[in-house]
């Protein structure tokens, strides 16, 4: 191409040759950005080691730096199946803090001879390159970034990130990989796996670093792959998918049908559920405002069972509040193509409720009689509420103890 450019110079005339090169040049500038906000499905690869290029500032093309964030990147979203957002904290933690020279070997400053060493900064060095003898995994320990992936992925990540260190509680792979925060994503990486001294200040930098990644590597484009997650956790745990940084690619974001309404357990038959008084909708004598937003179903005598979608729809938040019953507990909102929403809580206050109990991930379509999770009589748990409104449930919440037409009495909307 550069040839033939040329040729045109010296044989028709400089300024016909330098119009026609900046023709050239606007059109192309024009289909790369049309390709990186539309086409979706386009994806950038680089090699996973270093190449003979320049070294230096990983934010810029050409770098060796560049090249191996870039591996980092793709190896968690082409890989493992992570959302740009959440592959975007893994590049910023160590763009951030870590090592911003992308050094594959780096070895820790001041760390001695088996100190930490790698772009995780494995600790002890050893960790990671007598990883194939000494526990038996599949990494080499020729320090490429895929191979110290696998590393990072079979030490600890597969299991989730996250044990409760300075307040950020486990959460599964799934539930991070389709993490669409930056922000949190960043935090929960930083916490739940590097785990710096509790009055670390170096947050801001990490996420900084890790809104540059997105940027630089297009991640608005890529959305967590859920086929390539099939190996993964699947239990939901804190923290929500959505965020304003999505740019329409990701799947799974649409809401459900809707359809018909049903019983949560399996066990109600005739249209006859085992509730009365404060578990049914509406006026209460013990409650806030006298007023009940839902229905609840106790562990006497659905207890052991599974919960089911009363009504079809998109898991479309999956959060936590508070830990016992006066609170929400991990609650999860459905919504409908007809217009309602759903939301069932209270039937986990705790991690570990969760991890046993939560069975829905964000992004899920329910039809109803889906499995939405397990109620267990575990800890504080005693009921599952099941809530309905024809409101956004955020702002539905407002009216929980309001008897202003907010709520709905769903059991009437079960066919008799």
């Amino acid at each position: 191409m550069k040839k033939h450019l040329t040729a045109i110079i010296f044989g028709v005339g400089g300024a016909v040759a330098v119009m026609i090169a900046l023709m050239i040049a606007i059109i192309t500038i024009f289909m790369g950005s049309a390709t990186s906000q539309k086409d979706c499905d386009s994806e950038e690869t680089q090699s996973a080691t270093t190449t003979a290029t320049v070294a230096g500032d990983w934010t810029k093309s050409g770098t060796s730096a560049n090249t191996n964030a870039k591996a980092v990147f793709d190896y968690w979203t082409q890989k493992k199946g992570f959302s740009g957002a959440a592959a975007a904290g893994i590049v910023g933690n160590i763009a951030g803090a870590e090592d911003s020279s992308f050094t594959l070997d780096q070895k820790e400053i001041g760390g001695g001879a088996d100190g930490g060493g790698g772009l995780y900064q494995f600790t002890p060095r050893s960790k990671y390159l007598n990883g194939s003898s000494t526990v038996k995994k599949t990494w080499k320990g020729d320090w490429s970034a895929d191979d110290q992936g696998d590393a990072v992925w079979a030490l600890e990540v597969s299991n989730g990130i996250g044990n409760g260190y300075n307040g950020y509680a486990h959460m599964s792979v799934s539930t991070y990989a389709h993490l669409n925060d930056i922000e949190k994503a960043t935090l929960q990486w930083m916490w739940g796996y590097e785990r710096p001294a509790k009055n670390n200040s170096t947050g801001p930098s990490r996420i900084a670093a890790a809104q540059t990644a997105y940027k630089i590597f297009n991640g608005s484009s890529i959305a967590a792959n859920d086929s390539l997650l099939g190996g993964a956790s699947s239990t939901a745990a804190t923290g929500t998918a959505t965020g304003s940084d999505s740019n329409g690619c990701a799947t799974n974001t649409g809401s459900g049908a809707g359809g018909d309404w049903g019983w949560p357990f399996k066990s109600i038959k005739n249209n006859k559920p085992q509730i009365s008084g404060e578990q049914l909708f509406g006026k209460s004598s013990s409650r806030q405002g006298g007023f009940h937003d839902g229905v609840d179903f106790g562990t006497v005598p659905y207890g052991g069972q599974d919960i089911l979608a009363i009504h079809g729809g998109t898991v479309y938040k999956i959060g936590h509040q508070g830990h016992t019953q006066n609170d929400l507990g991990y609650y999860v909102f459905v919504k409908s193509d007809d217009g309602y929403y759903e939301v069932y809580q209270e039937f986990a206050f705790e991690q570990s409720d969760a991890d046993q109990n939560l069975k829905v991930k964000e992004g899920d379509t329910l039809k109803t009689g889906d499995r939405v999770g397990t109620l267990n009589q575990v800890g504080d748990v005693s009921h599952v509420h099941i809530g309905v409104s024809k409101t956004e449930l955020s702002k539905a919440q407002n009216s929980a103890f309001k008897d202003d037409g907010t709520w709905i009495d769903w059991t009437k909307l079960v066919k008799k």
